[in-house]
């Protein structure tokens, strides 16, 4: 199952509406700079398909979404507004994702780490992993698969 196309479309219309900032997606591998701080927020969905949805992405970015989703300046957004900034994103996408898969189907709640880009889901596949650009920032988002058990 590919996930390319409602990717695009619901991080697109998450971005877009939630904070109104406009994203494109990119070619270009995901590669924040070495002195950029790196998040990653990710939801699990478990159920008839089990697997995961993060977002990756560097904080500056993470950190300008706290402050529209709170309504405050970027200064002023703490660790913990940007942890939550993020892991709503995420929580949305998964929504969405989730939306696209077989009943039953359970979204647990967002997990938010400094990952500085290297998050690892063991015995899962990637399914899709796509590259976007908001005001100069990439981001990343990814959906992994557990594998089957043998």
């Amino acid at each position: 199952m590919s996930f390319e196309n409602e990717i695009v479309n619901f991080t697109e219309t998450i971005w877009n509406s939630t904070l109104e900032l406009a994203v494109k997606k990119t070619d270009s591998p995901f590669k924040p700079s070495e002195d950029q701080t790196t998040l990653a927020a990710c939801v699990h969905i478990s159920g008839e398909w089990q697997g995961t949805v993060a977002i990756h992405c560097p904080k500056s970015l993470a950190q300008k979404a706290a402050a529209i989703m709170f309504s405050q300046t970027e200064d002023n957004s703490t660790f913990e507004d940007i942890q939550d900034a993020l892991g709503e994103l995420a929580n949305m996408m998964g929504g969405n994702i989730k939306s696209l898969l077989p009943d039953p189907s359970i979204l647990s709640l967002p997990v938010v780490a400094i990952t500085n880009h290297d998050l690892h889901f063991p015995k899962t596949e990637t399914v899709a992993m796509l590259t976007f650009e908001c005001e100069n920032d990439p981001f990343m988002v990814t959906i992994v698969k557990k594998l089957e058990e043998n």
